[in-house]
This record gives structure tokens, sequence and C-alpha cells, in this order.
């Protein structure tokens, strides 16, 4: 009996300290693959009161700024580099001591490519979220994306 109840509060802390962890990701991605264009198109949808930041920001005041790594996949080549369609906004960060560039409410992203043939392309993003009071630490965000010639 006594080794049921440690399983069961074992369990019981597991569910109730992972739901916050999810929680506090305030961005929910999406990318899909735009066959017209031979672009990958990413959207994100930020959370009212966060923002994350532009690469555009100083990486010397603190800030983790956007980022998105591509694998590497036969047959499937990037050509350039990121577009990104929404533009940051400029904001004097006191917490941060300088200009900051964020994004707030959505972001818009697409990446061209070279499309000898069919496969998946896994990419990454790392980026940290923040509001007014309080950031999230960093966290890798991995997405799947098929792409048909």
């Amino acid at each position: 009996m006594r080794r049921v109840v440690q399983l069961f509060l074992f369990a019981s802390c597991l569910f109730l300290f992972s739901a916050p962890l999810k929680a506090q990701n305030h961005v929910v991605w999406n990318a899909v693959w735009d066959k017209l264009s031979k672009e990958v198109v990413i959207k994100g949808t930020i959370d009212p009161t966060w923002h994350l930041y532009s690469p555009k920001t100083d990486p010397n005041l603190g800030p983790i700024a956007l980022s998105v790594t591509f694998n590497n996949i036969k047959g499937i080549k990037k050509i350039g580099s990121l577009e990104f369609l929404t533009t940051p906004v400029a904001h004097q960060d006191d917490n941060f001591g300088g200009m900051v560039y964020i994004w707030e409410n959505q972001l818009e992203i697409h990446q061209k490519f070279r499309v000898k043939k069919s496969g998946v392309i896994t990419l990454t993003l790392n980026y940290m979220v923040c509001d007014e009071t309080k950031c999230i630490p960093p966290i890798d965000v991995p997405l799947t994306i098929q792409i048909n010639n």
C-alpha cells in the first residue's frame, strides 16, 4: 500500500509541475510549405502582454533573440536567409539597459528552398519570451514540415 501511495504522489507531482512548464511557452507556432513560392512559412501567435526578441537586438544586452535552425536534407537546399515579414518594434528596455527590438501578437517568417526531391524538413526555433516583469528561460521548439516537389 505504501508503494502505491508513493507512486500516486510521484505521478501527481509530475502532472502538477509539467503543466505550468508547457503553459510558459506563450507562443503558438505553425509552419507550412508553400509549393508555389517554394517557401517554408512560419507563423507565431504570441500571447497578450508577452513579446519575442528580434535578431536586430544587440546580443550584448542580454535577451535571447529568436533564431531558426533548419536541418540539412539531401535534395532540399536553403536559398538565402530568413525573411522576417513582421517588422519588429524598437523598445527602450530599462531592464536590459538599451534598445531592444520586439515582436508582439504575431510574427511571420519565410525561408526559400530549392527542392530536387520531396522530403521532410525539421526546424528548431530558439527564443525567450518576456513580459514587463519577467522572462522565461530560452526554449527550443521543433517543427516538422513535409516538402512536396
